[in-house]
């Protein structure tokens, strides 16, 4: 029997199940080729946000050629089990420290590293730039940032990372997809007779949802049924698996702004968060505050008492100036001892208060040190506000920077404003 034979109802349910059946595969081709670029992205985003989070916390011990410091930050790489190697190179592109993982095979290691290395001395231009570069090969991913101290660059962190949790997400996807398409043509072949309405609703629904997700890279969705059978199964899964992403997204994020030792605010944030303000303070002609702190003999601390009580330390001035500061301000941690304060709409005399008011704090309280010993510590402050000429911050920074130094001449322990 041909089918132009066949009844109009006959007709219609074979060709919404060949539709249905066609509609899902381009959809499943679809989305599984846009969510391995989005996969590979990310996976690559992820490490260079791990990459630079290191570089941030290692530019000091390669411009004090600190090797013992580089090695113990290179070691924290170790909680990471995707971290394969990490090494630091000097602005002659001699190695400095390396980390390689107790897991990993050294003779893969040793040639990731020489293709990487290769291919650094390629793109070395890019590098003196101050511009990193990352890729994916078979069997591995890196990311090569260059380290700046003092707006020169003084060298570059090479982070190795394997493939398996990029592989393993690509598998479980395509086994889902897999899984997805054949349950579904398989309840198109049973029910699709009496309940095409039914059946092709949830199908197309979960379809679009994908297709908008896959577009829009936007997580913040999820999607309903009334029915009790496998699309309810489906859908609690597929929403389970965007929590899921959602969650992990907002982790990212964390870490990209967040100084993980104090939990205050890190330097990118904190300059990301200035550039607003100051925006935003120059369109209203308001005044904008900004306050350094520098932990007074830090270095002293750490020699004396060990780099544990240090960390101590700086977690508890952290506290104390989160505590000190105004809801409307951001505390962030800039550098190994050194915290910037951004008071949006604050002028001389405030910015001054809020200043002295976190200098106080932190003379009377006490860190407890090894043996529970108290331990007294003190800042030195620089204040500077005005109202934004321009969008452009650094000058700003630069005199904050000049009024912390004078503190640090007078005397430490105090707070000096900026003056013409």
């Amino acid at each position: 029997m041909k089918f132009g034979d066949l009844s109009i109802r006959l007709k219609l349910v074979a060709l919404l199940g060949v539709s249905a059946a066609m509609a899902l595969v381009v959809s499943a081709i679809l989305t599984l080729v846009l969510t391995f670029f989005s996969v590979r992205d990310e996976s690559l985003r992820h490490l260079r946000q791990t990459s630079d989070i290191a570089r941030d916390n290692l530019t000091a011990t390669l411009a004090f050629r600190d090797n013992a410091s580089a090695t113990r930050m290179l070691g924290s790489l170790a909680s990471n089990p995707r971290i394969l190697a990490a090494v630091i190179a000097d602005e002659e592109s001699k190695q400095f420290s390396i980390y390689v993982s107790p897991a990993a095979s050294p003779s893969d290691v040793t040639r990731y590293l020489a293709e990487v290395a290769a291919l650094a001395r390629e793109r070395q231009a890019d590098l003196s730039m101050q511009q990193g570069f990352s890729a994916i090969h078979f069997g591995y991913m890196f990311a090569v940032s260059p380290i700046v101290f003092d707006g020169r660059t003084i060298g570059n962190l090479t982070l190795l990372s394997d493939n398996v949790a990029l592989r393993e997400r690509i598998n479980a996807f395509v086994l889902m997809q897999v899984l997805v398409s054949v349950l579904t043509l398989v309840i198109i072949a049973f029910i699709s007779i009496r309940l095409q309405r039914v059946f092709t609703t949830p199908i197309f629904h979960i379809i679009e949802t994908i297709r908008t997700i896959a577009q829009t890279k936007n997580y913040a969705v999820s999607v309903d049924t009334i029915q009790n059978d496998e699309f309810k199964v489906l859908y609690t899964h597929f929403n389970d698996m965007i929590a899921e992403i959602r969650e992990r997204d907002t982790r990212l994020n964390h870490l990209a702004t967040t100084d993980s030792l104090t939990g205050l605010a890190n330097r990118r944030h904190a300059m990301d968060v200035m550039q607003t303000m100051v925006t935003r303070a120059r369109r209203k002609q308001e005044p904008f505050g900004l306050v350094m702190l520098d932990i007074d003999h830090f270095k002293r601390i750490n020699d004396q008492y060990g780099h544990p009580v240090g960390d101590l330390v700086l977690k508890a001035v952290a506290t104390t100036l989160s505590r000190a500061a105004r809801e409307i301000d951001l505390v962030a941690r800039t550098g190994g001892e050194e915290f910037l304060v951004l008071c949006d709409n604050s002028d001389v005399e405030a910015t001054h208060q809020i200043a002295e008011r976190m200098r106080a704090a932190i003379e009377q309280a006490e860190v407890s040190g090894e043996n529970a010993m108290p331990l007294k510590v003190t800042v030195s402050a620089g204040v500077h506000a005005s109202v934004p000429e321009s969008e452009d911050f650094a000058l700003s920074l630069a005199l904050v920077d000049a009024a912390l130094y004078q503190a640090k001449q007078n005397g430490r322990n105090r707070v000096v404003n900026w003056e013409e």
